[in-house]
């Protein structure tokens, strides 16, 4: 017969039961918990240093392509240089380290470095070339020419726009005989980058100190010359315009050059209009993309404007003598651009404005300033002067330091890999 008491005992007894399984389920549940959050955070962390691996290659390969000899990198079209359009791209290895490009030309661009100080875990990136595609399939993760995908009436060969990809590996080395993926050595981690990268133009439609797209009709002068302001060609033209009436001067303005004044009308090519993709090669979106700096405002440009970069102002911009137009390079404005007076502004370059310039005493423009629908070259009763030089050689520094290829901000593509589960 079961008593009260036994059924209070054995209720007990399983409570105490129950009570101890649960206590073992949350305390393995716990260390499952913290095994897999360890687990992850190792995880995550050769993820990123795969992410970083696969960045240093892009890095690598837009370095390369700068320092060519053949710029911009091409094959030619239709090929002259090399059979098919991708040939250009092809890093040489060298015995002498400082010289090689590659640790295997036959892959492309290819570099292995150590990321752990036990030397247990590496890094090693793979920039494919494309093999000759008469005899072998395009590879869609080798590095391509798209020029003609990227810029209307161009071709694939010319060089102008090339898409990279790079895979970033983070691997175990445990037998420094055999490869990367052969075992006992062990991939851990794989990250694929892409980008693209494109050149700049500067392809003036004449070489002006200063250029615009129409002069004006009647009695409507879109370009002017006002006291002290002088637009100064040197051997070249001093003022150019695509169409319409040659700028005006007043009192004191000048314009010299050979000769002081041109225009494109009467020459034999008609095509001549400095728009924004004439003169760079490239439409202002793509060029926002490209650009160092990127504001809205001069009042976001850093406190000493930096020399050789291009900056972007998209919208209008005004300089004055607490923000003075000071430094080098490319300025694209999109819109208006007024120098108020006393900015004591000094600049070395190209400056595109896609409106209006403005320009007041005193100031300095050494190089070439396109102001597409017109400018006003100092005021009336001007005390000091304000001056833009034509200067060919300033133009060629700008060429060989901003027109190099750069990388578009926006095609950057990361997807990362885990072995083992992709």
């Amino acid at each position: 017969m079961t008593t009260g008491k036994n059924v209070s005992g054995s209720a007990l007894v399983i409570a105490v039961m129950l009570s101890l399984v649960v206590i073992f389920l949350l305390t393995v549940g716990g260390q499952l918990i913290q095994t897999s959050k360890s687990e992850s955070r190792i995880q995550q962390k050769v993820l990123t240093e795969a992410d970083n691996v696969a960045r240093a290659g892009l890095t690598d390969a837009i370095a390369w392509f700068k320092r060519q000899t053949q710029q911009p990198v091409r094959s030619g079209y239709p090929p002259i240089y090399y059979t098919y359009p991708d040939g250009a791209f092809y890093p040489r290895n060298n015995s002498d380290a400082y010289l090689s490009d590659t640790a295997d030309e036959n892959i492309g661009l290819v570099r292995e470095y150590q990321l752990s100080t036990d030397g247990l875990k590496w890094g090693r990136y793979e920039v494919i070339r494309q093999q000759d595609t008469a005899l072998y399939p395009v590879d869609v993760h080798a590095v391509h020419d798209i020029t003609s995908q990227r810029i209307d009436g161009k071709n694939n060969g010319e060089g102008l726009v090339w898409y990279l990809e790079s895979i970033g590996y983070v691997y175990r080395k445990r037998d420094s005989s055999k490869a990367y993926n052969v075992a006992p050595n062990e991939i851990v981690a794989r990250v694929r980058a892409s980008t693209e990268i494109r050149r700049l133009a500067l392809n003036l439609p004449a070489e002006a100190a200063l250029l615009v797209r129409n002069g004006g009709s009647g009695s409507t002068y879109n370009v002017k010359i006002n006291d002290n302001g002088r637009v100064m060609g040197g051997t070249k033209t001093g003022a150019w315009r695509y169409t319409g009436l040659a700028p005006k001067t007043y009192d004191t303005g000048l314009i010299r050059g050979n000769p002081a004044t041109a225009s494109a009308m009467g020459q034999t090519n008609p095509n001549l209009d400095p728009t924004v993709q004439y003169v760079l090669g490239i439409s202002t979106t793509d060029l926002k993309l490209l650009s160092d700096y990127l504001v809205t405002d001069t009042s976001a440009l850093p406190a000493e404007m930096p020399d050789m970069a291009l900056v972007y102002i998209d919208g209008n911009a005004s300089f004055t003598s607490a923000r003075k137009l000071n430094g080098s390079g490319i300025l694209f404005v999109n819109g208006n651009l007024s120098i108020s007076a006393g900015s004591n502004s000094l600049y070395s370059g190209l400056i595109y404005v896609t409106g209006t310039a403005t320009i007041y005493d005193p100031v300095l423009i050494s190089g070439s300033m396109v102001g597409y629908a017109g400018s006003t070259i100092s005021r009336a009763a001007a005390t000091d002067v304000a001056e833009i030089d034509y200067d060919s050689s300033i133009l060629q520094s700008v060429r060989q330091r901003l027109c190099q290829y750069r990388e578009n901000k926006s095609s950057l593509h990361v997807f990362i890999g885990v072995p083992g589960l992709e």
